[in-house]
């Protein structure tokens, strides 16, 4: 076999092959031989069809079917003689199989851009301080609260007699919306909690019960609330019986103190909101670091500029839709739901799969420059994090992640890291806030921020 490689662009090239008809022909006669073993025409007895009449009617396809397999069988070995490394399978231009000559054939591919990196060192990169935002600590108090909360039965001698937010009521639900019929028994329904529902818009109901309707049912009809619900269920009534078999009350406790004693994690509520305080800065503070490396990232594409193949960034976008897809999924929701289609998803995402995957490749090619790799201490190491972090058995943990090739992933995520750690070290890094809206518009830099993996 002969082979010629031709550069089309940075990310394409041809390969021309040749295979002397001396390998072609054995395989040619042979296919040729066995159809004839199994052709049935009419007038002639099985295998007795003869040679020419099968070259004549069978001779194209089983050309092409031979055509194929050389290819297939071929390609790899062709461009590996040329130190090429195929992203995609060859897009066949030309391909001649005849009797007495040698098989040709021409196909393109692509291949991984040859990224020298530059100017990598001494790069500008702003660090932000971290900072707490008073609305995370108090929604990880509220958190705390919430965890602490207890459902309790109403007291004896209750002077209301009307429901009240954060009254949990235990209701049977028989009916239908439409003909969609709708079955629960036992459901918890919380009064001003709209995500307890079960049908949008029950809510107005159940508000109104005097206390007393417990061991009572009743049958409403209503138009459910419309933005909530269900396309196809849209514009029909509710026709529903409700049983009350049962209301106990939240017993929130106060953020006090005591409360700050409950949780086992403090003396006091000021303690304890420092404490959350502390979490919170500490996660800012990892935050601000990710922002500047994307910084960092940024800069470095602008200063080493190259092509990308498109089959690269066809398969980020297709891993981001997919992505996207199962945390639609997750929520009981299709992209249909939302009003978007796989094409138009793809094409929001495409600028930030062609980030991602120029990204990885620049920082690939520094840690290949710098000989950043991943030692087996280190892989080890976070494995036993994983493992304590997740209270996993860490033999089996390994064994269940190298089945599903999960080890190679953790492993470049590790070296990705080693070299963002490297390109850190040898910023000149500067500690100054996010520049203000009125700033920005003033024409201060404002590099794109997107996010590097």
């Amino acid at each position: 076999m002969e082979s010629q490689i031709e550069k089309i662009s940075a990310v394409e090239y041809r390969v021309r092959v040749e295979i002397p008809w001396e390998s072609v022909s054995p395989r040619l006669d042979a296919k040729l031989r066995d159809l004839r073993k199994k052709a049935r025409l009419p007038g002639f007895r099985p295998g007795k069809v003869p040679p020419q009449m099968i070259e004549r009617l069978f001779g194209k396809s089983v050309r092409d079917e031979l055509a194929r397999e050389l290819v297939d069988e071929t390609f790899q070995d062709a461009v590996v003689q040329h130190s090429k490394v195929p992203l995609t399978q060859p897009a066949l231009e030309s391909n001649d199989l005849a009797r007495g000559r040698p098989f040709t054939y021409s196909a393109r591919f692509e291949v991984p851009p040859e990224i020298e990196p530059k100017e990598y060192t001494g790069v500008e990169v702003r660090r932000r301080p971290a900072i707490v935002d008073d609305a995370k600590v108090d929604a990880q108090l509220k958190a705390k609260q919430d965890e602490l909360t207890e459902i309790q039965p109403l007291p004896e001698g209750i002077e209301r007699t009307q429901t009240q937010a954060g009254d949990v009521w235990t209701i049977d639900i028989e009916g239908s919306i439409g003909d969609t019929r709708i079955s629960r028994k036992d459901h918890s329904f919380v009064v001003g909690d709209e995500a307890s529902e079960l049908v949008p818009g029950l809510q107005a109901i159940v508000a109104e019960l005097p206390l007393s309707a417990v061991g009572t049912s009743r049958e409403v009809r209503f138009l459910p609330t419309q933005e909530r619900i269900r396309s196809d269920l849209r514009g029909q009534d509710a026709v529903l019986t409700l049983g009350f078999r049962e209301v106990r009350q939240k017993v929130v406790p106060a953020l006090d103190d005591d409360f700050a004693r409950d949780t086992g994690e403090a003396e006091s509520i000021d303690e304890l909101r420092a404490k959350f305080a502390d979490a919170v800065r500490e996660e800012d503070k990892e935050q601000a670091e990710h922002e500047a490396r994307q910084r960092l990232v940024t800069t470095l594409l602008e200063r080493n500029d190259f092509e990308v193949a498109p089959s690269l960034i066809a398969r980020e976008v297709e891993a981001q839709v997919d992505l996207f897809k199962r945390q639609l999924a997750q929520q009981g929701l299709s992209l249909a739901r939302v009003g978007m289609s796989e094409a138009q998803l793809g094409q929001q995402m495409r600028p930030q799969a062609t980030f991602n995957v120029k990204a990885f490749l620049l920082l690939d090619a520094i840690g290949k420059a710098e000989a950043i790799n991943v030692t087996e201490d280190e892989l080890n190491e976070e494995l036993k994090k994983m493992a304590e972090e997740s209270n996993q058995n860490i033999d089996r943990m390994r064994a269940t992640m190298e089945k599903n090739n999960q080890i190679l992933l953790l492993r470049a995520q590790i070296r990705e890291a080693k070299i963002l750690d490297f390109l850190m070290e040898k910023a000149i890094v500067t500690e100054a806030p996010d520049p203000t809206p009125e700033a920005e518009a003033g024409g201060e830099s404002g590099a794109s921020e997107e996010a590097a993996t």
